[in-house]
């Protein structure tokens, strides 16, 4: 889609209606016409992302269809880093965000969750997931930079001790992992209300 193409280029502060319009050589007003307004084109952009998710399997375990889910959703992220933040935007982007929504209300419910509590806690995962996803993108869950360790290594140790401490966790941090633990930690938090009823 030409407007994905425009907003991963230019980012959000550079994006418009008029450079996608000009990307694909018509007026602005054919691309209004379809899309209504900037948050419609904004909102399509976001559905045409969710569209490029494949189905988990529906007989897998439900934590397994959430997990595949998930790192669907970072791999997402990780390719269209612009583009992905407004999936956090929209309460629904479109159909294809209906029928992936579709997906994590039945494995919620075949949790053995109350309606109620597969409401919750999909607004839950989907916030989980997608605020991981986009942080992981914009760089504040990949593994820090030369500079970023070489500056808590300058840290004094009187009065940072314990970020000091964890400088050789910080060097051993690899690509995913905190993804990974926290999608972890909430599919088990989903787990655990079941257990305390």
């Amino acid at each position: 889609m030409a407007a994905i193409a425009v907003m991963e280029e230019e980012g959000p502060g550079g994006f418009s209606v008029r450079k996608v319009a000009a990307l694909i050589g018509c007026d602005v007003m054919a691309v209004l016409y379809h899309t209504k307004s900037k948050e419609g084109l904004e909102r399509a952009m976001a559905d045409a992302l969710n569209a490029r998710l494949v189905p988990v399997d529906p007989e897998a375990p439900w934590r397994t269809r959430l997990a595949e889910l998930a790192w669907q959703y970072r791999a997402l992220a990780l390719t269209f880093p612009k583009t992905f933040p407004l999936l956090l935007r929209f309460w629904v982007t479109g159909p294809a965000d209906y029928r992936h929504a579709e997906m994590v209300y039945q494995a919620l419910e075949d949790a053995g969750l109350p309606d109620e509590e597969v409401v919750d806690c999909c607004f839950g995962w989907y916030a989980s997931v997608l605020g991981l996803a986009a942080a992981e993108a914009g760089g504040l869950l990949q593994p820090a930079s030369a500079e970023m360790l070489a500056e808590v290594e300058s840290l004094s140790p009187a009065d940072y001790p314990i970020t000091v401490r964890l400088l050789p966790a910080f060097r051993a941090q690899q690509d995913g992992r905190s993804f990974a633990l926290m999608v972890e930690a909430t599919l088990a938090g989903i787990e655990r209300t079941l257990v305390d009823r």
